[in-house]
Formats: structure tokens, C-alpha cells, sequence
């Protein structure tokens, strides 16, 4: 039973952690699961995407008048989203008041100015993103990607018309690269700029950024390699032209992704700072900075894991950090009168804010929330830096909040340790309503940057080469011992979660520490070897840099790296999420792992979900999940929570139910 303890009049209750009574139930996280992309200015309005849990995860695209007025551009049934390397991205582009955009049941084009969209293209098997209108012709710019081939999926820049007979048409203009992303024309509608690279390289690695004259026919001639590539370390992020036909863009600078400019014909850094402004390109149209005026941009960045809002001026050479109370800020955008920031603080769940174009100073507001929570309920990351190989790795460490309930005095609560995806990526940052359900039941949490997490600068990111499944499962195991030795957790109560990569590091740190009480994978990478010849186009060469070569060349790492060979290590319970239609990740990898573990008895539970991918987007499939792992948690940890939760089944498990 939980021990209760009445509290005197304005105390807290005293009561078990992991006990509490919560604010926040699973079904409050899916309702309030609204995410947010893309803004874009179009003259002075202001654009975004929003996938809405409520309208069965449809994402709608937003448009705000400079008056303030915020209306959908797209109803139901259309949701615009793009599936071009799996992760899409860009599915939207604005111009002169329309918008071109990817339909998500079909992949196709749509137009929409004013009624009901009208649809441009009609080619299945064709799949499109990252689209820009070109200002001297009645077309938008598209990076397609083909799916016709039995083989490999085929990547291409093209223009699809807009009027006329040649309405709805797509011109090939740019192949025979293994990827390519950003095009963009300059003002004149006379170049193009845009981002290639090859496998086995990923964009962060290798992006190269060309320029293209355009010619009469409208194709592309006299084309050149502007930065990236051969001898430049990293890859090449977000081409943006200035109306004075300077284009900006973020290049490696001494081991830092810094802002640069190409200008008549020179390339010149616009001011050398020791942050992080480039994004691992993983979905199309990821934004760090707006230009504001030619030669002054509105930027944000990574400054030793912390993000970072101010000004870059090109003639001055100068960074100036703006004041402001933003934790986290995932694309910035500048229209003509208003700029919008997708991001938000440790206070409330993150959303686009729209400030006026003159702000010197940028603080978030919590805006609407289906969930009310007292200041005192809302629990507040602190950073946590520990030894990790020949350095040092670093976490977010969230404790236990509740206005209304306290742990029993000496007490240690159980601690949650997450591990994030990528690997090339990081934990996130602000207010993340899905941690706050576990802090405000009790819970501690740990949010790990392992070796090879953004935010930290080139050397860091690139610390995980030839070590992933091996340094970042060894981090997260050193930051459960740094919780430990600083006392901020019960060393018996403690589990370990991740998604995909973050899967792996989970099922590793199982197989290498006996610190762990019980694990949960959500679509992980079980099995190295697998995953290379499963996986697709965009992550196939991937693992060369992650882990030294392909399974042909180093098959002994790809062995002793998947946890599917190691089930026979693993003592702790597992349970097992998996979406059935996942590309990245196939259903295979997490049902071998559960047959590998129900064989050798040890405990394990397993849940799929028919119609999820790579990433749960279901509200009743992200509330099932979550009611699972808690119930799991429960039980395997001996909580008996406030909450009440489905039953949940553990093959091999004779524990307490």
C-alpha cells in the first residue's frame, strides 16, 4: 500500500513517489499533442502547420493576417504533410496568397488561394516536398522523389507549372544526385540555389550548395559548387537569398555550423561564434535564422546545449545575444511586418509565437493549454554534465514537482532515463508535457546527450562515429551513476527508455549495467545487420560513419553492437511499442527481440499498432502506450499508482500484478 500522510493545514501531502496524484492524465497528453512547423512569411501575413490530435492527427495549415486574424487554409479532409525520405517535411509554400501544398493521402500537389484546394498533379508513386514558387514564372520549385522503380526510391528537383496548358506538368531540372533539398530562386527569379549530397553520406555530413543560372526554357545551366563537399568539414544547411541577391547559408567554421554569405562571387563568414546554427536536416525546411534586412539576420542557436535567440550583422562581423526566456526555438521566420519563432520556454508547451519585427526581446507565452498546472506542479530542467570517454556528456535532469504531494522525508524517488533518437539529435528542450506526467506522479527525470548529440558543436556530434550501440548506451549508463553519487534517485527504481536509435542505446544499457530495473523500447533498432539491408534510401548508408563500414566490412562490430545477439545479458523487463506500417525501423527488428528475450524466459511485454509508422501520431495509440509502459512500470517497480490502468500482460513475469 502507499503510504499517506495528511498534511497540516498548507503543507503538502505526504505520499510515496511515483504515488501522486497527477494534473495530467494520457489522455490530456494525446489531446494537447498539437504539433507545430514551417512558418513562413507570406508579404505580411504569417503561415504554420499544426497536426491536431483532435482532428485524427490532420495537419492544417494556419495562416494570420497582419490584423491578427488566424484562420485554416486547408479543412478536412486535407492534411498536409509529405512523405519524401520518410520524415517529409516542407509540405508547404506560400506566395502573393497561395499556397502549394502535399496532400497527405495522395502525395500530390494542391493549389489553394481562396475556396477549395484545386489539385495540380496526379502521379502516384510520385512523392513531393520542399517546394518554393518561382518569382519570373507561373511554377513552384519541388524536390520529387519516385517510387515507381522496383528499386530505390529516385530523387529529383523540378518545377511543376501553374496556369495554362502546362498546368500541373513537372520538368525534371536537377538529377542524378542521391538526394537534394532547399531549392531556392533568388529574387529575380534569375538563379537557383540548392542543397545535394550522396550515400553513404547524411545532409550533416556532406550537403553541398549549388548555384544555377536559369535559363529561357526555364532549365538549369552554368551550375556551381558555392560550399560543402570534398575538403569542407559537415555539410551545408538552409540556402536563403536577401533581396539584394546575397545568399546566406550555415557552413562549418572551426569545428561550429556559423552563419556565412555569398556575395559578388566571395564567400565571407558573417560572424565567427563558438555555437551550433545548423540543424541535422532530418525533415525539409528546418529553419535557425530569418533575414531580416540584407546583411542583418534574426538567428537562433546552440550554445553548449542551450539555445540562443539574438542578431548576426554582416558589415560589423557581430553576434549580439538577444534578452529573452525561450528554452527551446525550432524555426525562426521574418515576414514583412512580424516574426515567428516555433519554440517556447520550460513554462508551457511550445507553440508559434508571432512578435513584432522590432522586438529586442523575446519571451514566451504559454497560450492555451488543455492541461492547468499550478507554477508548483511544473517541474524544471536542470543540466547535469558528467566523464563520458576522453570528455564529458550531459543531461537534463527534471525532479519530482507537485503542489500537492511531497516524498516521505529521506526518500529517494524512481527515476525515468530517456535516451533520444537519431542518434543524430538531442534531448528536447522546454516544457515537454509527456516528461511532466511522470515528474508530476513522482517520478525523476533524466533526459541523456550522449556522444554524438547536436548542440554541442562538430567534435562532439562526430564523437559517436564508429561507436554508436556502444559509447551512447555506455553515456547513459555514466549519467545514471553521476544521478546516484549526487543523490538524486532511488538506485533500485530505476528504467531506461528511447525511441528508435534511442531503442538500441536502451537495449544496450540493459545488456551492459544491472543499474536498470526495467526497460522500454518504442520502435528500436534491435538488429544491426537487418536494419542496413531493411532500412530506407534516406538512412541506408548511415551506419557507415555510425558504425565504421557496412555489415560486409565490419561484421563483427554490427554483431557485438545489435542487442538481438545479446538477449542472454539482458535480466531486466522489457516491453516493446511498434507501429506496423514503420519504414524505418520494420516490425521485424522489435519481434525478434521479443522472441529472442520469451525464449530464454526472460520477462517481456509487446504492443503493435496496426496503421503507426515511425512515430505514434494516433491519440488512442500514444494514450495506449503511455497507460502501458505506466502500468508496466508499476508493476515491475512495486508502485501502486493513483492512476487507474489497463492491465498489463509480461510473459515470464511472476511479479505482483
Amino acid at each position: 500500500m502507499a503510504r499517506t500522510t495528511k498534511p497540516l493545514s498548507g503543507a503538502r501531502e505526504t505520499r510515496d513517489y511515483g504515488s501522486w496524484p497527477s494534473p495530467i492524465s494520457a489522455a490530456d497528453l494525446a489531446a494537447a499533442h498539437i504539433a507545430y512547423s514551417l512558418p513562413r512569411a507570406d508579404g505580411a501575413d504569417m503561415l504554420w502547420c499544426e497536426r491536431r490530435p483532435h482532428e485524427k492527427a490532420r495537419v492544417a495549415i494556419v495562416r494570420r493576417r497582419a490584423d491578427g486574424a488566424v484562420r485554416d487554409v486547408i479543412a478536412p479532409p486535407f492534411s498536409a504533410r509529405s512523405r519524401v525520405h520518410e520524415y517529409g517535411g516542407g509540405q508547404f509554400a506560400a506566395a502573393g496568397g497561395r499556397v502549394c501544398f502535399v496532400n497527405e493521402e495522395d502525395q500530390d500537389l494542391y493549389m489553394v488561394r481562396a475556396g477549395a484546394p484545386e489539385r495540380l498533379t496526379d502521379m502516384a508513386g510520385m512523392r513531393f516536398a520542399d517546394m518554393a514558387f518561382d518569382p519570373a514564372a507561373p511554377r513552384v520549385y519541388v524536390v520529387c522523389e519516385s517510387h515507381d522503380a522496383p528499386a530505390r526510391p529516385q530523387n529529383l528537383i523540378a518545377a511543376v507549372g501553374l496556369e495554362g496548358e502546362g498546368r500541373g506538368r513537372i520538368d525534371g531540372l536537377l538529377a542524378g544526385r542521391d538526394f537534394y533539398a532547399s531549392p531556392r530562386p533568388d529574387p529575380d527569379g534569375g538563379k537557383l540555389a540548392w542543397l545535394a549530397w550522396d550515400l553513404p553520406a547524411m545532409p550533416w555530413q556532406a550537403a553541398e550548395l549549388w548555384v544555377g543560372d536559369v535559363a529561357p526554357d526555364g532549365g538549369i545551366v552554368r551550375a556551381q559548387r558555392i560550399a560543402g563537399g570534398e575538403g569542407c568539414a559537415g555539410g551545408v544547411f538552409q540556402p536563403e537569398w536577401a533581396a539584394d541577391g546575397a545568399l546566406y547559408f550555415v557552413a562549418d567554421h572551426e569545428g561550429w555550423g556559423n552563419l556565412h554569405v555569398w556575395r559578388d562571387g566571395e564567400i565571407r563568414l558573417v560572424a565567427a561564434v563558438a555555437a551550433e546554427f545548423s540543424r541535422p536536416l532530418w525533415s525539409f525546411g528546418i529553419t535557425s535564422y530569418a533575414v531580416l534586412v540584407p546583411g542583418r539576420l534574426l538567428a537562433a542557436c546552440w550554445r553548449d546545449g542551450a539555445v540562443e535567440i539574438g542578431l548576426a550583422e554582416e558589415r560589423e562581423a557581430r553576434w549580439t545575444p538577444l534578452p529573452g526566456a525561450f528554452t527551446r526555438i525550432d524555426d525562426v521566420a521574418a515576414g514583412e511586418a512580424w516574426i515567428a519563432l516555433n519554440g517556447g520556454g520550460d513554462d508551457g508547451p511550445p507553440r508559434v509565437h508571432v512578435v513584432p519585427r522590432d522586438a529586442t526581446e523575446f519571451r514566451p507565452s504559454t497560450g492555451e493549454s488543455p492541461v492547468k498546472l499550478s507554477p508548483c506542479d511544473v517541474s524544471r530542467p536542470r543540466v547535469l554534465s558528467f566523464a563520458a570517454g576522453s570528455g564529458s556528456a550531459h543531461a537534463l535532469y527534471l525532479p519530482p514537482a507537485s503542489g500537492r504531494f511531497a516524498g516521505p522525508q529521506g526518500a529517494l524517488p524512481p527515476m525515468i532515463v530517456s535516451a533520444h533518437g537519431g542518434p543524430t539529435g538531442m534531448a528536447r528542450r522546454g516544457f515537454v508535457l509527456e516528461r511532466q506526467y511522470w515528474t508530476a506522479r513522482g517520478f525523476a527525470y533524466l533526459d541523456v546527450d550522449y556522444r554524438g548529440s547536436t548542440g554541442y558543436g562538430r567534435a562532439f556530434r562526430e564523437a559517436l562515429d564508429g561507436l554508436w550501440g556502444e559509447a551512447d548506451s555506455a553515456d547513459a549508463i555514466a549519467a545514471v551513476e553521476h544521478a546516484i553519487a549526487s543523490g538524486l534517485c532511488d538506485p533500485a527504481r530505476i528504467v531506461i527508455r528511447g525511441s528508435s536509435a534511442g531503442g538500441l542505446s536502451v537495449l544496450n544499457a540493459l545488456i551492459g549495467s544491472d543499474l536498470f530495473a526495467a526497460g522500454a523500447s518504442y520502435y528500436g533498432v534491435t538488429d544491426l545487420t537487418r536494419l542496413a539491408s531493411d532500412t530506407h534510401k534516406f538512412e541506408s548508408g548511415y551506419l557507415v560513419s555510425l558504425l565504421g563500414g557496412l555489415p560486409d566490412q565490419v561484421p563483427e562490430i554490427y554483431a557485438a553492437r545489435s542487442p538481438v545477439n545479446h538477449a542472454d545479458r539482458i535480466t531486466a523487463p522489457v516491453i516493446f511499442f511498434q507501429g506496423l506500417d514503420d519504414k524505418v525501423v520494420p516490425p521485424a527488428q522489435s519481434r525478434a527481440m521479443v522472441r529472442s528475450l520469451d525464449g530464454r524466459g526472460i520477462a517481456v511485454a509487446s504492443y503493435e499498432f496496426a496503421g503507426e509508422g515511425h512515430g505514434f501520431r494516433k491519440p488512442a495509440t500514444v494514450i495506449a502506450a503511455l497507460e502501458a509502459e505506466h502500468a508496466f512500470y508499476a508493476r515491475i517497480l512495486g508502485i501502486e499508482p493513483a492512476d487507474r490502468l489497463p492491465a498489463v500482460e509480461i510473459a515470464n513475469y511472476g511479479g505482483a500484478r
